[in-house]
């Protein structure tokens, strides 16, 4: 399943990083609304040359459980960047931040 953040592709959710591959790209962290299945609150975006170790060991992961509780679960989306430099992934991840209210950062 592939869901779109602003004009950005992303695949997913899946319900663990351990489900991304490790290679760069941008990734979203994501609350899975629990009444609405289909409604996701962007949590959070980062990008790294190795989305799923960067996701996986993330210091964020407080906020993020913080950010979902009583609400949801959490979930990650990911878009691959394998040809990417490490500043076209920030411009992805400035825009992201642009359009939503992104609280953990």
């Amino acid at each position: 399943m592939n869901l779109k953040f602003g004009s950005y592709e992303f695949e997913g959710p899946y319900q663990s990083a351990t489900q991304m591959y490790d290679k760069p790209g941008v990734y979203l962290m994501l609350c899975r609304d629990i009444k609405n299945a289909g409604k996701f609150y962007v949590l959070d975006v980062q990008e790294s040359e190795k989305v799923r170790t960067h996701a996986a060991s993330s210091q964020n992961i407080v906020c993020w459980a913080k950010g979902c509780q009583g609400v949801g679960v959490l979930a990650v989306a990911v878009s691959y960047m394998e040809k990417s430099t490490e500043a076209d992934r920030k411009k992805v991840t400035a825009y992201i931040r642009s359009i939503y209210d992104v609280p953990c950062k």
